[in-house]
């Protein structure tokens, strides 16, 4: 089963003044004044569709960040440049930090892509070719960029991974894991309970990857536990505006799974016209 894995698109739209009376002000300078909005194109957005779309997986997933601030416009630009993917695909979504991004944008994830992520209801499983694909939500609106795992959430994720046998894959916007294998930080932009959500995963084997976003250099490490290893992959921002004097680029992952849960893994990155495999393998370039 093919599988492709993209995350962090970032789409933009300026936000109207009446959008301003809130974090999204501070988040509207550091785009349009400071430059962080050249970091990231709708062309590469609109190129990243085209290679998912040509790639024929059985099915996409989306861990995060379509938008940059939330407002209705982005969230409506999102959904329209995704559409040849979500009309032709089975697509998993879940929100990033980005998507929730003030309290008033919350709920504009669901109109827009609730059709996708189970009407917002955590975790959701779904079983594509002999595999479990569980979403968790893990983004909340805050000052800073801090996520937390609720515990209706881990103490449901529990019990749901203990009611099956089938291989699985969990979804969620937040590494647990940086990519030298020591714990995600700093404080200010990771998980805050994360080692509770990896002492869950671990006391369940059935798991076999976890799928993350969030760091736009994309990188995979493995996460401690005891047996087989827990690996955890993140394609890095699909995005990202081709800057190559700063090593910088987008990227996403296509996954061959088994039913058994085996895995392998092919990344491709931007090349200022097109996605194409990433040159001696995947991670090659380390970021």
């Amino acid at each position: 089963m093919r599988v492709a894995h993209i995350t962090d698109l970032h789409v933009e739209a300026p936000p109207h003044l009446s959008q301003l009376f809130s974090k999204r002000a501070l988040g509207a300078v550091n785009l349009y004044l400071l430059g962080r909005s050249a970091h990231f194109t709708l062309r590469t957005v609109e190129a990243l569709v085209d290679a998912v779309v040509r790639s024929e997986p059985a099915l996409v997933v989306c861990t995060g960040d379509l938008t940059s601030t939330a407002t209705p416009q982005e969230f409506e630009r999102a959904a329209a440049l995704l559409a040849p993917i979500t009309d032709r695909f089975p697509f998993l979504v879940l929100p990033g930090n980005h998507d929730v991004y003030t309290s008033e944008s919350l709920g504009r994830f669901q109109e827009h892509f609730g059709a996708w992520s189970n009407g917002g209801v955590y975790p959701y499983v779904a079983q594509h070719g002999g595999v479990d694909f569980v979403a968790l939500d893990v983004s909340r609106p805050d000052f800073l960029s801090r996520g937390l795992t609720p515990r209706q959430q881990l103490d449901a994720l529990e019990a749901l991974l203990a009611g099956g046998t089938a291989p699985a894959i969990v979804l969620l916007h937040y590494p647990l894991r940086d990519r030298r294998g020591g714990p995600y930080g700093p404080f200010t932009r990771s998980l805050e309970n994360s080692l509770e959500l990896e002492a869950v995963l671990a006391r369940h084997p059935r798991v076999v990857a976890v799928l993350h976003g969030h760091e736009h250099h994309g990188y995979r490490t493995v996460i401690p536990r005891e047996g087989a290893p827990l690996h955890s992959l993140n394609p890095g921002a699909g995005g990202y505006a081709y800057l190559p004097e700063r090593h910088r680029t987008a990227h996403f992952n296509l996954y061959d799974i088994a039913p058994t849960g085996a895995f392998e893994v092919e990344r491709y990155a931007f090349d200022g016209a097109a996605f194409a495999p990433e040159v001696g393998g995947a991670y090659a370039s380390g970021g």
